[in-house]
């Protein structure tokens, strides 16, 4: 007799990757229609207020209206204050209500299924998922501009801004023998692996301020512009259900992002030439979902690029970004998660952050470029 036939089938993706289903691509979408009004207008010579309102109705969420307020009042020629308030409206979108993949990941140095579920499937309702909600907001912004002297400005402005039913990924589930036995569908990612779906889990509130100064003066005859920019935040969570949002999800959302960010900037043309030169400072981060116990320290990058341009049509750039080759921390080694002394990784082979933080983890990039216009 003949011998069977096999037939081997793969997902149309990557590997480790299982991709989006055609299945799902044509099958889940989203509809709507908004309207958007806006007016401003000056009370009196000092006092400019405007305000806006969008309506917007989706078919699988409802309809929405949020608003704004603004006003700027110039006290004198150099000194001006400003203000906003206004709500924001963010509904979820198709892939985060109907998103179905499973890819491989490392725990520890071993691999694992990891499968991310739509909340309307029987896997993420098991681990307690309830449907998608939009995320509102409200925003508070006040600040205030100084012009000093001619060619100098200072814009300094603090917000606010609160996140209700916040849309995120909920904490992993991992999957133990009585989950199998009570839900037999879980086998796709087996015993040990991973489950999570998205989540309206958590409130967030985060407050900042943001402080732009810009000189513009000459330097042997030509332009020289100078900018400094400096912002803080920092974001914490209000409220949260903890069957889905965990201590170390929460702890990301305050130390993820820095704290500190401070961009320096300098634009110099002259004739045809064109210098761009800009330092970039990002505080201390932590990721304790992946590297617990770990603080990442600060960092500064530098980036510079130098154009030329010829019969008013062709620029040749030679540039560089993080032009010193400035990398992350590297990751500290723990007794779950040892570093081989050979190659000085993790047993996934990670030596750097996998995100890499603020600024990534490839080093410098060096460029050379040439723009044609007509």
């Amino acid at each position: 007799s003949a011998p069977p036939i096999c037939i081997a089938t793969q997902s149309p993706a990557a590997s480790g990757y299982g991709g989006v289903s055609p299945v799902f691509a044509g099958a889940n979408s989203q509809d709507s229609w908004g309207v958007y009004v806006g007016a401003e207008t000056d009370i009196v010579d000092a006092l400019t207020v405007g305000v806006a309102g969008r309506y917007e109705d989706y078919d699988t969420f409802g309809d929405t209206f949020v608003w704004k307020a603004n006003a700027l009042f110039e006290i004198s020629e150099a000194f001006s204050i400003r203000g906003t308030i206004g709500t924001g409206f963010h509904a979820p979108s198709p892939g985060q209500n109907n998103t179905q993949i499973v890819t491989t990941n490392f725990r520890s140095g071993n691999q694992v299924q990891t499968g991310t579920y739509p909340v309307t499937s029987a896997i993420s309702q098991f681990y307690g998922a309830q449907s998608l909600q939009p995320e509102k907001s409200n925003n508070y912004g006040a600040g205030f501009i100084v012009k000093p002297f001619d060619n100098f400005t200072l814009t300094v402005d603090g917000y606010i801004i609160d996140v209700r039913d916040r849309i995120g990924i909920s904490q992993t589930f991992t999957v133990t023998q009585a989950d199998l036995n009570a839900l037999p569908a879980l086998a796709v990612v087996g015993l040990g692996g991973d489950v999570n779906y998205f989540t309206n889990g958590f409130d967030t509130r985060t407050k900042g301020i943001d402080a732009v100064a810009n000189y513009r003066t000459r330097l042997l005859d030509g332009g020289l512009n100078l900018t400094i920019a400096y912002s803080y935040n920092e974001s914490e969570v209000t409220e949260f259900n903890p069957s889905v949002i965990s201590a170390d999800q929460r702890f990301n959302i305050a130390n993820l992002p820095p704290r500190h960010r401070l961009n320096a900037s300098a634009n110099w043309q002259i004739g045809d030439f064109q210098t761009n030169a800009r330092v970039n400072y990002f505080s201390s981060w932590a990721n304790q979902l992946e590297y617990p116990d770990q603080r990442f320290s600060g960092k500064a990058t530098a980036d510079l690029d130098i154009s030329y341009t010829l019969a008013d049509h062709y620029t040749l750039t030679v540039g560089a970004n993080n032009i010193f080759d400035t990398y992350p921390d590297r990751i500290a080694a723990s007794p779950t998660n040892p570093s081989y002394a050979l190659t000085g990784s993790l047993a996934d082979g990670q030596v750097y952050p996998r995100s890499g933080g603020p600024f990534g983890i490839n080093g410098g990039f060096y460029y050379v470029r040439l723009r044609i216009t007509y």
